[in-house]
């Protein structure tokens, strides 16, 4: 009987303790790089921390916000080989418009066409919608599935994840999507929360408001226009309180939904800054 596929992501994904433990999946690091230092996206490096580093590079005079990096080709290459040859490997990755995670992995697939079958896939989605494509890769190749197979079922189910979320951090938007540099001075001076949603895993801005309640109305409104609520996963920063209520209003309209507080990883603080609260959706597949 051939070996069944293994699967691969990246820290960004969010996946509980007890699917780790069900589940082998192989969870490859970010490094972030703040100020002329890096560190590992592990259970010990939280989002608190990263911008708590951030502030000591300010205060140093060093304005350069932080960034994420993939390891390097050598990496996946070791990593690949870990069992011999003839694997067969499923790579599922934060969007690969956010990280070059999916780049190096594919890089390091194409060397190894002929010896492996490796398929290295964008979930166009971060943190909780990516945990939730590996959770189903997983649960497929624990199956049997094939390699293609996998890949059908996460393709599958990409367009039916949405990303939607507020952040009060413009200068950090200025770089990851299309707001100006004047526009986010003026936005921080009035006090400003920049809606983003995530379009074919960009993240693009939308509409602006003032006020905090004006975010969690917002994103109910966000959330309650879809049909179906398969899962929702929601995070913050800063945003706790507002969370709360979100999730108490959220817990009325969709009684049956099971809604998820999740961690606000690193690899996603490198883009949305600091005063943050999402929300990803998983509408299901019909």
């Amino acid at each position: 009987m051939m070996n069944k596929v293994r699967i691969v992501t990246d820290s960004n994904a969010f996946l509980p303790p007890d699917v780790l433990q069900k589940y082998s999946v192989t969870v490859v690091p970010h490094r972030i790089k703040v100020g002329g230092s890096f560190f590992e996206e592990d259970p010990d490096f939280s989002t608190e921390e990263l911008f708590a580093k951030v502030r000591e590079t300010q205060q140093l005079g060093v304005s350069r916000l932080p960034e994420i990096q993939a390891p390097n080709v050598n990496t996946f290459l070791d990593l690949f080989h870990a069992n011999g040859e003839g694997e067969q490997i499923v790579c599922i990755h934060m969007s690969r418009e956010l990280s070059p995670m999916w780049a190096t992995a594919r890089k390091a697939a194409e060397m190894l066409r002929g010896r492996f079958t490796i398929r290295v896939l964008d979930s166009q989605s971060t943190t909780y919608g990516l945990g939730l494509l590996v959770q189903q890769a997983a649960a497929a190749a624990e199956a049997g599935a094939s390699v293609n197979d996998i890949a059908r079922i996460v393709n599958g189910a990409v367009p039916h994840l949405y990303f939607a979320a507020f952040s009060e951090s413009l200068n950090y938007l200025e770089r990851s999507t299309t707001l100006s540099p004047s526009q986010s001075l003026l936005g921080t001076m009035l006090g400003i929360k920049a809606m983003l949603m995530m379009e074919d895993g960009k993240l693009m801005t939308q509409e602006k408001v003032q006020t905090r309640d004006e975010v969690v109305e917002k994103l109910a409104e966000f959330v309650n226009e879809f049909a179906s609520v398969h899962d929702l996963g929601i995070f913050e920063e800063g945003y706790a309180p507002q969370r709360t209520s979100l999730i108490e209003r959220l817990h009325d309209t969709l009684p049956k939904t099971p809604i998820h507080r999740i961690d606000y990883r690193p690899s996603l603080g490198t883009y949305l800054g600091t005063q943050v609260l999402g929300v990803l959706v998983y509408e299901g597949v019909y």
